[in-house]
């Protein structure tokens, strides 16, 4: 029997008492979120946390076993409190939270991506470096009233790309180019609940539209996939074929696999992020074991204990 323990500051206070938190990772959302849940009031006094806390304020949320010792599972800024429901909530976000500031209006001409993030970086004046697995170049980048949080999230919706920081490094990378470490669930020993189906590719078609905007105003269109699947379309960022073919092949990939769809519920070990994979094993149906690509986790801890819901992507093997 695992002891649970939780260290977590905001600001310059050490949370003393806490109902639950919770924390969301998404190689499919530019954030990381938390939210911390306090009671309201504490010896039947009303906590006043208003004056306390501010918007900007620094956040490490460290939980685990006493066993096996606390993991920082989130660092972040707070973003928002509510105190509304009888309930103190605290609502955080990553470092993306220091690309929500304003930028210059500008008109950028032909500029390669890892430029146009070089040049909203330094002037945000972050300090982070850039991994960019992409080489394309913007005919026209337009910046209007726009934050370098903005920036980033046209880049994603426009290419489908795993954006994320991580150790004072901005990568941009197609969904599974980059893999994390191996996570290894038996559904007889570490999986505490399953919500999954096995599908085949073929009971899954997907026919991709890729649509790229030209200079004239026009929209090139691409399609790849089966005849006949499910119509999905997709933006690209840039016009030429080799680009927009291997957009919609991705996700044909993306969508498209023999094998499971859904998520299944763990306790708080193994740890696991975003972009590892989960090696999945069934002593029942062992011809259905795989890995795949792990796209969100959602870590929960309260009184009712630890656990993490993860979402299965992509099947690599």
């Amino acid at each position: 029997m695992y002891t649970m323990g939780y260290d977590i500051t905001v600001g310059r206070y050490k949370v003393g008492m806490l109902d639950s938190v919770e924390i969301h990772k998404s190689v499919e959302l530019l954030a990381d979120t938390a939210e911390i849940t306090l009671p309201g009031a504490q010896y039947n006094a009303a906590l006043e946390v208003e004056d306390k806390l501010k918007r900007g304020d620094a956040v490490s949320v460290r939980i685990g076993y006493a066993e096996t010792g606390l993991v920082e599972e989130f660092k972040g800024w707070l973003q928002s409190v509510s105190t509304d429901g009888g309930s103190i909530r605290l609502m955080c976000e990553d470092d993306l939270f220091t690309f929500r500031k304003s930028l210059g209006n500008v008109v950028l001409k032909g500029v390669t991506l890892a430029s146009l993030l070089d040049r909203v970086i330094k002037e945000l004046g972050l300090g982070y470096k850039v991994s960019c697995s992409y080489s394309w170049t913007y005919s026209k980048f337009v910046i209007n009233n726009a934050t370098g949080y903005d920036v980033l999230k046209k880049v994603q919706d426009e290419s489908g790309a795993d954006i994320y920081l991580k150790d004072r490094v901005l990568h941009i990378h197609p969904p599974g180019e980059v893999v994390g470490e191996e996570r290894i669930y038996d559904f007889m020993l570490n999986v505490e609940e399953a919500d999954l189906t096995y599908r085949k590719a073929e009971d899954k078609k997907i026919r991709v539209v890729v649509k790229a905007l030209m200079p004239d105003g026009t929209v090139k269109e691409l399609e790849t996939g089966s005849t006949g699947g499910d119509k999905v379309e997709v933006k690209c960022p840039t016009s030429d074929e080799a680009s927009m073919k291997a957009r919609g092949e991705l996700e044909v990939k993306r969508r498209s696999f023999d094998g499971y769809d859904g998520s299944l519920t763990t306790w708080l070990i193994p740890e696991c992020r975003p972009g590892d994979s989960a090696t999945l094993h069934d002593g029942d149906y062992p011809g259905k074991d795989g890995t795949y690509f792990i796209r969100s986790v959602t870590t929960s801890f309260s009184k009712e204990g630890g656990k993490r819901k993860i979402e299965l992507g992509f099947r690599l093997s």
